[in-house]
C-alpha cells in the first residue's frame, strides 16, 4: 500500500526510489479558451525528472500532462550507443530492419534466465541475420536516386535474408510448447515495412538517415557534440518501445536493472498472468485511494490572464525519495547520506562474496567492488550501488527500477478526473483552432503559392526589373504567409521579452543558440520523400487498401487463425445467402454441429441489418472479428484495457463522432437507413469509424491531410486551367500581342501537353497501382494464409505427436506452480462502504457552486444507497464465489495435470525414441517442403512487383521530375523563402515546429520554463548560472544576447500570439 505524508503543508504519496533525480520540477499547462481569440492554445505541461550519467551524458524523463507514457531525452556525447537505441529508422530500410531485429535481441537479455535451449537459438538466428543485413548498409549507401532497378535489388535482397530467419524461426517452432513469438511477429512487421517502403527520390541515404553519427562534424570544434535523441521522434508513445529503451540505458552505462525491467515473460500466457496481476494491484490501490480519508493532493493554481489564456500549475501528488544524486567528496560520504551511519569500508571482488561479509554486521556496513559498485547493507536487505567519478565527485547511478517507476509515474501524472478535463478541455479548444487554421492555409497557399506560382507563368520569358533585398523592418507584413507572420509576431515577442537582440530574427537566434550550445538532434537528415500522387483516384485507392490492410495484417500474421477466420468469413455468409448449399457441404464434412449454428447466424444477421447481402456481410464480418480475437484474445484483451484506462476521454470522444458519422450517412442516404437492423448503433459505429478517427486525427493534428490536401488539390487543379485559358489575354493585357498574346498562347500549349503527360502517368500508375492487388491483397487472403495456415496447422500436429515429453512437461509444471493454493486469504469486504456528505465546494463560483450542491444533495443520498445495498455487497459476493470456486478447483487441476504429465513422460520414454521421431521428421519436411514453395512463389512475385514498381518510378520522373525536385526543396532559394527545405531535416526546423521543445532542455535561466517566462510572465527572469551547468559537460540551450538589448516588456500583450504554438 502506498504510503502518504504530510509533505510541505499538503499530503503526497511517498515513491522510495534508491537514487533521487538530480533535478524534479514542473512546467505549467496552458489553454486558450474556445470562445477567444486564443482558441486552440494548448501547451501541455509537464513533470520533468533529470539524472547525470558518466560521460557527461544526461538523462531527462518527462511526464506530459497530456500523454500517458513518459518520453526520455537522453544527451549523450558518444555516437556509437545511439546505434542501440530502439526506434524506426523511416530514412533506411536496412537500418529499420536492425533496428527492429534488435528490439527483440534487446528483449531477450532480459528473459527470465536461464533462457531455454528454443530461446537461445532465436537469439544466435537474430545475430545471424543482423550480421548479414549489416553487410547490406554500404550498399545502400552506394545507391542513386534514380537506380530504381538497384533498389529492388536491394530490397530483394534484404527480403530474402528476413525469409531465411523466417524459416529457421518456424523450423524451431516446430515443437507443441514453443511458436514463432515475438520473433515471428516481428519479422513480418519488417517484411511489410520491406514490401511497402517507398525510396527517396531525389536524396541518396546517408550515414545520418541510417543514425549512423560517428563520422558526423559540428561547425563548432571547442566542444564535443552533444547528441539529443528524443524518443518522441523515435518511438512516440509505444510503451513497450519506451521499456526497451530503459534497457538499453542500462546496458549502456552499466546500471542494475532491477526486477521491474529484467525476468521478462516470454510465455504469453504468463505474460496475461502478470498483466492481471498488476491489474489487481492497481485496482486495490486505487480501491485504498479512494477509501483513504488521506488522500494525496496536486497543488493546483490557475491564472486566467487578459486575452483568454490560462496557465494552470499544478505540483506533483507524490513526492520522491532516495539518496540524493549530487557530487559526493569521497565514498564515504555518499554512503553516509544514504545510511546516516559511518561505517570504514570492506572489500571484496565479487557481489556474492559482499553479501557474505555484510551478512554478520549491523546495518550501515558497505562493502566496496571493483567497477565503481558497491554493496550496503540497509534495513537488513543488500543494496548494490553503482557510481561514477566526475571532476573528482562521486555521484551514484539510478537503477533501472528507478527509471521504471519514473516511467510509471509519467503513465498517470494526474488523477483521472484532471487528466478527462484537460483532454476534453484540449479538444473543444481545437475545434475553432482547426477551422482558423484551415482558412488561413488556404487563404497562404491561395494568396501566396498559386498567385506566385500564377505571376511567375504570366512573366516567364519576360525581362523583369531587378529587386532589391529589403530590410527587415521595412518588410510588408501584409504581404507575408501565415507561417512567416507567425515567426515575426513570436521573434517581436521575444525581442520584447529580452531573448533576442534588436537585429535578430527568430531562426538566427534558434540557429545561433544550437550552433552554440553544440547540440545536434539525433534523427534522419533526409525525411521520406511526400506521397507521389495526391489527386483523389490515389487517395481513395490507399483508403481501400488501408481497410484491406486490416484484413491481411490480421490474418497474415497468424496464418492459423487466419485460415479459421476465413472459414468462419465464409460459414457466416453461407448461413445466410446459400443455407442449403452450406448444408449438404457440412453433412459430407460431418461437421453436424455446425449445422445446428445455421439458423441462429441468420437471426443474428436480421438482428444487426436487413437484406440479403446486409445480413450476410454482418455475420460473416462479426463471425471473422470474432475468431480473430479469439486466437489472439490475450492480446486484444491487454491492449483493450489500457486503452480505456488511460484514454478515457479519447475513446468516448471517438465512439461519439462514430456513431454521430455513422447516423449522419445513414440520413444522407436513406438506402443505408433501410438496410439497418433492430440494433443500429454497432452499424452506425462501424460505418463511421473510420471518419470518426479521421476527424479526430484532424481536430489533433491538423495538417496537409486527406481533407486539406484534397482541397488544396482542386484548387490547383483550377490554377492549371486558367492558366491555360485565361493566362494568354492576361499577359497580352501587360505585354502586348506579340509578346504577350502569342507568348500566352504558346505556354498554354506548352502546359497543355505538360498537363496531359502528367494525366496520362497519373492514370497508368493508377492503373499499375490497381494491377498488384492481385499479387499482394487477394494472393495474401486466397493463397498464402490458406497454405501456410494448413501447412503450420499440420506441422504443428505432427511434432505434438512425436513430443509426448514437452507435453508432459508442460502439465507437470503447471501442476507444480507456485501460486497460492488458498484463494481466501486473500478476501476483505471493500473498503468503499459508508455514507459521506454530499457538500462541498465545486466551484470557485458561488451560484454554480450552490447549484452544485442542491444538485448533489438530490442525487447523492439515492446513489449511496445503491452503492452500499446493491453494488458493493455484488462485487463481494461474486469475489467471495470466485475465490471459493478457485480454492476448489485448484487442487483438482494441480491432480490432473500433474497426473497426466507423469504419464506423457513415461510414454514418452518409449513413444519419443521410436515412432516420434518418425512424426518429428515429418513435421520438419512438411516445414521444409513449404517454406521451399514460398520461397519460390514469392521470388517470383517479388521480380514481378520489383519491375512494376520500377516502371511506376519511370513513369513519375518522366511527366514530373521537375516538380519533384521543387518539392523536395532543390529548386528553392532558401534566402527568398522563409519555408523549411523538405528534403533536408535541419536542428532549428525541430525547435520551429514546436518551440516548446525548447523547454526540455538544459537551460542557461535558473527557472526551468524560461520559454513560458518570457512570453506569459511581466518580466524576464533574474539570468543565473545554473546549478547543473557545474556538473554536466553540456552547455544549456539558451544563452542570453547583448547587455544592451531592448525590455521594451510592456509595449506588447503577452498573450497576443501564443494560440499559434498549438502548430
Amino acid at each position: 500500500m502506498a504510503i502518504v505524508q504530510l509533505i510541505n503543508g499538503r499530503l503526497q504519496t511517498v515513491i522510495q526510489l534508491q537514487v533521487h533525480p538530480y533535478q524534479h520540477t514542473p512546467t505549467p499547462t496552458i489553454t486558450g479558451s474556445a470562445t477567444s481569440g486564443q482558441a486552440g492554445t494548448v501547451l501541455y505541461g509537464s513533470y520533468n525528472t533529470d539524472y547525470l550519467l558518466p560521460g557527461g551524458d544526461r538523462l531527462r524523463l518527462i511526464a506530459n500532462h497530456d500523454k500517458n507514457t513518459v518520453q526520455i531525452l537522453l544527451l549523450s556525447h558518444a555516437p556509437e550507443k545511439l546505434k542501440q537505441l530502439p526506434g524506426t529508422r523511416c530514412a533506411s530500410i536496412v537500418a529499420n530492419a536492425i533496428s527492429l531485429l534488435n528490439r527483440y535481441r534487446i528483449r531477450s537479455d532480459f528473459y527470465a534466465q536461464p533462457r531455454s535451449i528454443e530461446q537461445l537459438a532465436k537469439y544466435q538466428l537474430t545475430t545471424t541475420c543482423i550480421k548479414r543485413l549489416q553487410s547490406l548498409l554500404a550498399k545502400e549507401r552506394a545507391l542513386n536516386p534514380h537506380d530504381w532497378e538497384g533498389q529492388e535489388k536491394l530490397r530483394q535482397d534484404l527480403i530474402n535474408i528476413l525469409e531465411d530467419c523466417r524459416d529457421g524461426n518456424r523450423l524451431i517452432a516446430n515443437n507443441p510448447v514453443v511458436s514463432e513469438g515475438d520473433l515471428g511477429s516481428i519479422l513480418y512487421d519488417i517484411c511489410k515495412f520491406a514490401h511497402h517502403y517507398e525510396f527517396n527520390r531525389v536524396h541518396p541515404v546517408s550515414r545520418l538517415d541510417q543514425l549512423d553519427f560517428s563520422q558526423h562534424v559540428t561547425d563548432n570544434s571547442e566542444l564535443p557534440p552533444c547528441y539529443v535523441w528524443d524518443s518522441e521522434l523515435h518511438i512516440g508513445n509505444d510503451e513497450a518501445a519506451i521499456e526497451d529503451t530503459l534497457r538499453v540505458i542500462c546496458q549502456l552505462y552499466g546500471l542494475e536493472a532491477g526486477s521491474q525491467l529484467s525476468n521478462i515473460p516470454a510465455n504469453r500466457f504468463k505474460r496475461v498472468q502478470v498483466f492481471f496481476s498488476k491489474l489487481w494491484q492497481n485496482c486495490q490501490d486505487l480501491v485504498n485511494h479512494l477509501a483513504s480519508p488521506k488522500k494525496p493532493e496536486h497543488a493546483s493554481e490557475t491564472i486566467i490572464q487578459t486575452g483568454g489564456i490560462s496557465i494552470t500549475k499544478i505540483k506533483p501528488y507524490y513526492h520522491l525519495k532516495g539518496l540524493q544524486q549530487n557530487g559526493y567528496p569521497d565514498l564515504n560520504t555518499m554512503v553516509k547520506a544514504l545510511t546516516k551511519a559511518r561505517y570504514l569500508p570492506l572489500e571484496a571482488e565479487t557481489a556474492e562474496e559482499a553479501i557474505r561479509l555484510l551478512g554478520t554486521r549491523a546495518d550501515g556496513n558497505w562493502v566496496k567492488l571493483p567497477h565503481n559498485q558497491l554493496v550496503v547493507r540497509l534495513h537488513n536487505e543488500m543494496l548494490k550501488i553503482n557510481y561514477f567519478e566526475s571532476s573528482g565527485l562521486y555521484y551514484p547511478l539510478p537503477t533501472g527500477d528507478d527509471l521504471s517507476s519514473l516511467s510509471e509515474l509519467a503513465k498517470g501524472p494526474l488523477f483521472l478526473p484532471e487528466r478527462i478535463s484537460l483532454q476534453f478541455k484540449a479538444f473543444l479548444s481545437r475545434v475553432p483552432a482547426f477551422f482558423i487554421y484551415l482558412y488561413n492555409s488556404l487563404k497562404d497557399y491561395i494568396g501566396n503559392d498559386l498567385y506566385n506560382d500564377f505571376n511567375n507563368h504570366i512573366n516567364a520569358g519576360h525581362p523583369q526589373p531587378e529587386e532589391s533585398d529589403t530590410e527587415d523592418g521595412g518588410e510588408d507584413l501584409g504581404n507575408k504567409t501565415f507561417t512567416e507572420h507567425f515567426h515575426t509576431t513570436l521573434q517581436e515577442i521575444l525581442r520584447n521579452r529580452g531573448l533576442l537582440s534588436n537585429d535578430q530574427t527568430l531562426e538566427e537566434f534558434i540557429e545561433t543558440q544550437i550552433r552554440e550550445s553544440n547540440y545536434v538532434i539525433v534523427r534522419e537528415e533526409h525525411p521520406p520523400s511526400p506521397q507521389a500522387y495526391d489527386d483523389p483516384l490515389h487517395r481513395a485507392l490507399s483508403v481501400a487498401r488501408h481497410l484491406a490492410a486490416f484484413f491481411v495484417d490480421a490474418s497474415e500474421r497468424h496464418p492459423i487463425t487466419g485460415t479459421l477466420a476465413a472459414a468462419a468469413y465464409f460459414y457466416g455468409a453461407g448461413a445466410i445467402i446459400a443455407p442449403k448449399v452450406l448444408t449438404s457441404i457440412l453433412a459430407k464434412l460431418h461437421l453436424n454441429g455446425l449445422i445446428a449454428g445455421i439458423g441462429p447466424t441468420q437471426d443474428f444477421g436480421r438482428w444487426m441489418s436487413h437484406g440479403m447481402l446486409s445480413e450476410a456481410l454482418s455475420a460473416a464480418t462479426t463471425y471473422w472479428q470474432g475468431m480473430i480475437l479469439a486466437g489472439n484474445f490475450d492480446q486484444f484483451l491487454i491492449q483493450a484495457i489500457d486503452i480505456l484506462k488511460d484514454d478515457p476521454a479519447e475513446v468516448a470522444i471517438v465512439i461519439s463522432l462514430a456513431i454521430a458519422m455513422g447516423w449522419s450517412l445513414c440520413k444522407i442516404f436513406p438506402s443505408l437507413q433501410e438496410e439497418m437492423g433492430e440494433f443500429p448503433y454497432i452499424n452506425y459505429a462501424f460505418l463511421g469509424a473510420k471518419q470518426g478517427v479521421a476527424i479526430n486525427d484532424t481536430l489533433k493534428y491538423p495538417g496537409n491531410d486527406w481533407f486539406l490536401g484534397t482541397i488544396k488539390w482542386l484548387l490547383r487543379c483550377g490554377m492549371i486551367l486558367g492558366k491555360m485559358l485565361i493566362g494568354p489575354f492576361i499577359e497580352a493585357y501587360h505585354y502586348g500581342f506579340k509578346d504577350g498574346l502569342l507568348s500566352g498562347l504558346k505556354k498554354s500549349w506548352n502546359l497543355l501537353l505538360r498537363t496531359g503527360k502528367q494525366i496520362f502517368a497519373g492514370l497508368a500508375d493508377l492503373s499499375l497501382a490497381i494491377a498488384t492487388i492481385p499479387f499482394q491483397e487477394m494472393a495474401s487472403l486466397l493463397i498464402h494464409v490458406p497454405f501456410r495456415g494448413l501447412t503450420n496447422m499440420l506441422s504443428k500436429t505432427l511434432a505434438t505427436i512425436g513430443n509426448w515429453d514437452a507435453l508432459g512437461e508442460v502439465l507437470i509444471d503447471f501442476a507444480t506452480r507456485p501460486d497460492s493454493w488458498n484463494y481466501l486469504t486473500g478476501f476483505r469486504l471493500s473498503p468503499l462502504y459508508g455514507f459521506y456528505s454530499p457538500f462541498g465546494t465545486y466551484s470557485q463560483n458561488s451560484i454554480i457552486n450552490s447549484v452544485a450542491n442542491w444538485a448533489m444533495a438530490i442525487f447523492s443520498p439515492p446513489f449511496q444507497l445503491m452503492k452500499n445495498l446493491v453494488v458493493l455487497p455484488l462485487i463481494d459476493i461474486t469475489s467471495l464465489c470466485i475465490r471459493i470456486a478457485l480454492s476448489i478447483l485448484n487442487p483438482i487441476t494441480r491432480a490432473l495435470t500433474y497426473t497426466a504429465g507423469k504419464l506423457l513422460t513415461t510414454a514418452a520414454i518409449v513413444w519419443d525414441n521410436s515412432i516420434g521421431i518418425v512424426f518429428r521428421l515429418a513435421a520438419r519436411g512438411v516445414t521444409l517442403g513449404a517454406n521451399w514453395i514460398d520461397n519460390k512463389v514469392g521470388h517470383f512475385k517479388h521480380d514481378l512487383l520489383g519491375k512494376i514498381q520500377v516502371l511506376r518510378r519511370q513513369l513519375y520522373h518522366w511527366a514530373f521530375e521537375d516538380e519533384d525536385l521543387a518539392l523536395h526543396g532543390v529548386l528553392q532559394n532558401k534566402k527568398a523563402s522563409n519555408h523549411p527545405i523538405t528534403g533536408i531535416n535541419e536542428d532549428k526546423q525541430y525547435f520551429l515546429d514546436n518551440p516548446v521543445r525548447t523547454e526540455h532542455l538544459p537551460h542557461e535561466h535558473n527557472s526551468t520554463h524560461c520559454m513560458f517566462e518570457a512570453l506569459l510572465g511581466d518580466r524576464l527572469p533574474v539570468i543565473t548560472a545554473d546549478e547543473s551547468a557545474r556538473h554536466s559537460h553540456h552547455p544549456s540551450l539558451f544563452h542570453t544576447s547583448s547587455p544592451g538589448r531592448s525590455r521594451r516588456a510592456s509595449a506588447i500583450n503577452p498573450t497576443s500570439s501564443i494560440s499559434e504554438f498549438s502548430l
